[in-house]
This record gives structure tokens, C-alpha cells and sequence, in this order.
């Protein structure tokens, strides 16, 4: 059946249903009425039609420039991964210019070695964001300049992105600390393995004490969060030592009060300053992953570290 035989079947069972309605009405009014339903029906299917012309299909060039576009409008910050398979955060950036395949990022702030090579895929995170197939928070795209091989090493340039995807933010969950005089720090900036350190006696280049009475500025520092992977940390800017910085492994001993024994366990920790970071006025932010721990050994008066 051609379009016309359509139309034309149409309007019959039009007139039967007419006539049914309004038996004894003027041929004339419904062949006009008819026509009407008819025009407004064909007006319908051809909105639909255009709006189906129109809609981009998943990852079109218009669907791949608007999220960066819509994200460079926003402000977001972008994590950018190490590499494909790597978890780890090597630099955060925002995005400058999102043009059609072709993606301008500046970065603010380092914390490791891009690893990927320009040609190669990179995953770039962020605050999650409703679009029309679902939650993202996250894009793959390929390198074409990096910060190492382009021509300017604060940028990075990427092609459009390949794909959208809602990956695990974290691995391990925050918990925030609001009350500090449930948990006490000691740190010093030097690695367990070779430090020739005391920790057990030695003082701490830095410490987290709010009933410290003998240094008030061990009441100002304060734990942030916690989390099994880490620790983040207010500092005073005057107290962070000068060798501290992104990369500096770190020796942590955590002090958190056990409720049921009504007394503070020791836990050691050996890590690395993964972030520092302007806080509050006159403070540092320091993001500190624990890469060990350790047990006192009561004999030997040691600490037998093992890797997480």
C-alpha cells in the first residue's frame, strides 16, 4: 500500500467514524473536519520526523564537544590519570577551549608523571553530571600534546573524547573528622627504610594535639580526613618543613582513642605527601597516602614495616 492508498483509507475510516458520532451531519462539515484531523496528523509525524533527524547519536561530534563545553562553562576541575589502567591522579586541570575534536586543558596543580604518551588513550575524572544516557564522571580521550612534548608545559591537548563512563570516584571512602580531640599525629618527613630515626622517642617535625599544653600550635594543626588509604591535614604554612613536598615520604604515627578502652592505640603508618595545597588563611592542606604500616617489636624496640 502506496502513501495515497494510506491517505485515502484514512480519510474513509474518518467519514465512518463521523458518521457514527454525528449521524445526519452535513457531508461537507465532515469532509472538511477530516481534513483537518488529517493535516494536523501529518503535522505531528512530520515534528517527529525532524526531531528524530536532528537528535545527535551517542558520541556524535556535537555530543563530544557539548560535555567538555558544558564542563569549561562550569569551572570543573579535571582529574587526569597516570595512565588508562592507573588509578592514581598525576595532574588536575580545567578545561581552557573545547572546540570540535580538539580539547585545551591548564593544568593547576601537579601530583605525579603523566605516564601517557601523546597517540596513547588518557581517562580524565569529575564531579559526577546528569546527561540524556545517565550519570558520568568521567571521559576517555587520546593525548595529542602533553605537558612534556607540547609546545607549552602548563597545557595539555586533547582530541574529543571516545566515551563517557561512570567509574568509582574513590577507592577508599572519607570520613571527617570533626572532633580533634579523638585523634593525635605525629609525622616526619623522612622515609622508614632509611632515616636513621628514633620515631618511638624522636620529636615530630609535625603533630596534631589538641591537649597539647606544652605547643599550642599542635592544637592549630587538625586531622581533616581519614580514610584506609590516607590522611588530610591542616597545617600551620610555618611549620611544614621546607623538604616537604609532592612525592616526600612520610612516617606517621596516629593516636585514635578506642571508646570501649577509654584509651588512645598507637598506629603506625609510613606514606607520601600526594597533594599540598592553600587552605584556610595561613594554613596547608596536606593529602598524605599510606603506602605501609608497622608493629613495634617490644624486644628489639624496632618497627617491622609492611607494604599495603
Amino acid at each position: 500500500m502506496d502513501f495515497q492508498q494510506l491517505v485515502n483509507s484514512l480519510r474513509e475510516q474518518l467519514f465512518l467514524l463521523a458518521d457514527l458520532l454525528a449521524p445526519g451531519a452535513n457531508p461537507d462539515h465532515l469532509r472538511y473536519a477530516a481534513a483537518g484531523v488529517l493535516g494536523v496528523l501529518a503535522l505531528l509525524l512530520l515534528l517527529l520526523g525532524l526531531r528524530l533527524l536532528r537528535r545527535p547519536k551517542r558520541n556524535s561530534p556535537s555530543t563530544r564537544t557539548s560535555i567538555p563545553r558544558t564542563l569549561q562553562e562550569r569551572g570543573v576541575v579535571l582529574d587526569v590519570l597516570a595512565g588508562p589502567d592507573d588509578e592514581v591522579v598525576s595532574v588536575r586541570c580545567v578545561i581552557t577551549s573545547a572546540k570540535s575534536g580538539k580539547i585545551k586543558c591548564e593544568i593547576i596543580e601537579r601530583l605525579d608523571v603523566i605516564r601517557t604518551r601523546p597517540g596513547s588513550d588518557l581517562v580524565c575524572v569529575f564531579a559526577p553530571m546528569k546527561t540524556r544516557d545517565g550519570r558520568i564522571n568521567s571521559f576517555t580521550a587520546t593525548l595529542v600534546e602533553s605537558d612534556r612534548q607540547g609546545r607549552n608545559p602548563e597545557r595539555l591537548v586533547l582530541a574529543g573524547p571516545t566515551d563517557y563512563a561512570l567509574i568509582p570516584r574513590r577507592k577508599h571512602q572519607r570520613k571527617r573528622v570533626a572532633d580533634q580531640q579523638f585523634m593525635r599525629v605525629k609525622l616526619w618527613a623522612a622515609a622508614p627504610e632509611t632515616a636513621e630515626v628514633a620515631f618511638e622517642d624522636a620529636a615530630p617535625d609535625i603533630a596534631v594535639n589538641s591537649f597539647s599544653t606544652n605547643s599550642p600550635d599542635q592544637g592549630a594543626n587538625a586531622v581533616i580526613n581519614i580514610s584506609d588509604g590516607g590522611i588530610g591535614l591542616s597545617v600551620l604554612n610555618r611549620l611544614v618543613p621546607e623538604t616537604c613536598a609532592p612525592e616526600t615520604p612520610v612516617v606517621l604515627n596516629l593516636f585514635m582513642f578506642n571508646f570501649k578502652e577509654k584509651t588512645f592505640r598507637p598506629f603506625w603508618y609510613a606514606g607520601a605527601v600526594r597533594s599540598m595545597e592553600e587552605g584556610r588563611p595561613g594554613f596547608t592542606r596536606l593529602g598524605i597516602e599510606f603506602t605501609a604500616t608497622a608493629v613495634s617489636d617490644r624486644e628489639s624496640g624496632r618497627l617491622n614495616w609492611i607494604n599495603l
